[in-house]
């Protein structure tokens, strides 16, 4: 009630009177409060509890969707709410659209440390598509070109600064970006880099049978997810420690990398030691 008596709802209200495609579609708005901002965002109500899920039932048969925004109560005091609802929206906005084909139970990773990171990279990717877009319909965006640049950057640490450049400008310059193609990308730092474009002062990376290997996924060897990497084991490992690695892992070759426990116990037993 104190809701709507503040002009809260207000606010809500007429955030959605730039989606007007989306307004058709949506049947109803819920309102959580949450106490932390990485714990806000906005969704198609499916998972949030019984009596929204219900709620939201009641609209969904008559063909329309119910959706549901966390925000943090300071939020409402922020000059910069627009700009937030404007970016948030835009996600709900792709979730309904069939050409992003969105499918919240796409499944990621191989374990919880490899789903976490790519979740986390799907979201930045998302963001900055939704962000870019926005600039070019002459719209604020939630953050702007630089900062999303800088938060890409914390996420893909691992590709050299002056293709990171050409990369980022690639994605930036990106129309339109589906479920499908964010997921990948968010998989596979390769697919990533395949977007890069000439930019002055960047370069474009060659990533034809280029191998990544990035933190927090799983050496090739046992399969658990590692963060201590032993890269260019063509040099820095003995020829026959990586022969005996090959003998017990068909179809592995050093370009694959493996982590520094696997090195170790493999050199070991290469030696009759283990």
């Amino acid at each position: 009630y104190m809701f709507g008596i503040w002009g809260f709802s207000d606010i809500i209200r007429n955030a959605f009177d730039e989606f007007p495609a989306l307004k058709e579609k949506v049947g109803i708005v819920l309102i959580k409060g949450v106490l932390k901002e990485d714990q806000e965002g906005v969704d198609v109500l499916r998972k949030w509890g019984s009596v929204e899920q219900d709620m939201a039932r009641q609209f969904e048969e008559k063909g329309l969707k119910g959706v549901g925004i966390k925000l943090i109560p300071r939020r409402f005091y922020d000059p910069a709410l627009s700009r937030y609802c404007r970016h948030e929206l835009t996600h709900i906005a792709d979730m309904l659209d069939p050409t992003f084909d969105y499918d919240p139970d796409t499944k990621v990773g191989q374990n919880p440390g490899e789903e976490t990171l790519i979740l986390h990279r799907y979201r930045i990717l998302w963001c900055m598509n939704i962000d870019s877009r926005l600039v070019r319909a002459g719209k604020d965006p939630m953050l702007t070109r630089e900062d999303r640049f800088k938060e890409f950057r914390s996420w893909y640490r691992k590709i050299p600064p002056a293709q990171l450049k050409s990369v980022f400008e690639g994605l930036w310059q990106a129309d339109f970006l589906t479920h499908a193609e964010l997921t990948e990308m968010a998989s596979d730092t390769l697919r990533v880099m395949d977007r890069a474009i000439e930019v002055e002062g960047g370069d474009v990376p060659a990533t034809l049978n280029k191998v990544i290997l990035m933190p927090g996924f799983p050496c090739p060897l046992c399969r658990f997810p590692t963060y201590s990497w032993v890269e260019d084991l063509e040099n820095k490992v003995e020829k026959h420690v990586l022969d005996f690695i090959r003998e017990n892992h068909p179809g592995w070759d050093a370009e694959y990398g493996a982590c520094d426990r696997c090195v170790e116990v493999y050199r070991l037993r290469s030696e009759g030691v283990v």
